[in-house]
């Protein structure tokens, strides 16, 4: 499994293409007790992609390989096994999203951001054109652009309530690179918390937005650094 990485600021971030191979295999095996109930209760594509994005976890997070790291997915809301994921054992957040057969994840330490979210959407000719079929959403205002929306998905990821915050509530503010280079400010009903959102690198004919929740205000800022690299998977 071939991965390709980045940084922004204090994030780091990981894609690659949901393919079967010994990689996978490993993933599966790192799963534990309830993700792999939820696994092996999905159909093959998308158990595949869920896997390779665990895969992409490890590859973020030190100690899952080991086992001194697991991945749990409690819903806040409902307690259920479909929440967003949480490095149980490891001074992370991570974040998971998905576009077709394109896997995205994003890491950040707590000491730099108290939660992160990651949105990949497939690339459309015009990034910045009016989506219609997010017009019930955002009536009756004129919905946003696909860069918009995969910033507005990040947002909500990284606040943890995800779309049971409506999408026409998250408000964009002033530009600031405090947190992440290029970012934004963002506010969301209910948060005292600043929230904010940057476009990210990610792979060819996508689009890829990353949000973070600021740190306890006793957390030392992290510099705000961006970059790429590739490099393949050892077992």
């Amino acid at each position: 499994m071939m991965i390709d990485e980045a940084v922004l600021g204090p994030v780091r971030i990981a894609w690659t293409r949901a393919v079967d191979d010994a990689d996978l295999l490993d993933a599966v095996r790192m799963l534990g007790p309830s993700q792999r109930i939820r696994h092996d209760g999905m159909d093959a594509a998308r158990a595949r992609r869920f896997a390779t994005g665990r895969r992409l976890l490890a590859a973020l997070v030190p100690g899952i390989v080991s086992g001194a790291v697991r991945i749990e997915s409690v819903c806040e809301h409902c307690g259920g096994d479909h929440g967003r994921p949480d490095a149980k054992g490891a001074p992370f957040a991570v974040s998971v999203s998905y576009a077709g057969d394109m896997v995205a994840a994003a890491a950040v330490a707590l000491e730099s951001a108290s939660a992160v979210g990651i949105d990949i959407e497939r690339r459309t000719s015009d990034v910045d054109a009016s989506m219609s079929e997010l017009a019930r959403l955002f009536a009756p205002r004129t919905p946003p652009g696909l860069r918009e929306w995969t910033e507005i998905e990040a947002t909500v990821k990284a606040d943890g309530r995800g779309l049971r915050i409506p999408p026409s509530d998250v408000a964009f503010g002033e530009r600031s690179g405090m947190l992440l280079p290029g970012g934004r400010v963002v506010r969301v009903p209910g948060r005292d918390e600043r929230i904010v959102v940057a476009p990210a690198a990610g792979p060819p004919g996508h689009i890829v937005s990353v949000a973070v929740v600021e740190a306890a205000p006793e957390a030392a800022p992290h510099p705000a650094t961006h970059g790429t690299g590739r490099r393949a998977t050892t077992r």
